[in-house]
């Protein structure tokens, strides 16, 4: 009959298998980030950044870290709100893209946000948000 394991251990053991699978997913978060920085970024490369940053987020919200979760969220709010100003020769489907992906980016930390009480916080970022998509037109 095996020796049970404690608790304690337990927790351990699966808390730093859930850190280095979060190490992991930095790399590749991080390798995805870089193509966002120069001027000939695609729409597939956009889509990528965006899916990937949901997907750590969406590991962190399962494994009950949320600050992880909030961070990783609103990172990609800043980083597709940062492409709507990238100077450079992008086409306006380029910045639509990020617009539409940034509402979707907004409507999750404005959960986050409504979640926590902050209701004007929520509407802040929406404002904040709406601003950003008047200066499109």
């Amino acid at each position: 009959m095996p020796i049970p394991h404690s608790f304690s251990l337990w927790i351990t053991s699966n808390l730093d298998a859930y850190q280095q699978a979060l190490a992991d997913l930095r790399v590749e978060y991080y390798l995805a980030e870089r193509p966002l920085h120069q001027p000939q970024c695609t729409l597939a490369q956009l889509r990528q950044f965006n899916d990937l940053s949901l997907k750590i987020a969406d590991y962190c919200y399962t494994q009950g870290d949320d600050d992880n979760y909030f961070a990783i969220l609103f990172n990609l709010h800043q980083k597709l709100i940062d492409q709507l100003h990238h100077d450079g020769p992008r086409a306006p489907l380029f910045r639509l893209q990020a617009l539409q992906l940034a509402r979707h980016s907004m409507t999750g930390l404005c959960q986050v946000f409504i979640a926590q009480g902050n209701w004007q916080r929520a509407s802040e970022l929406q404002r904040e948000f709406l601003q950003y998509a008047d200066s499109m037109n």
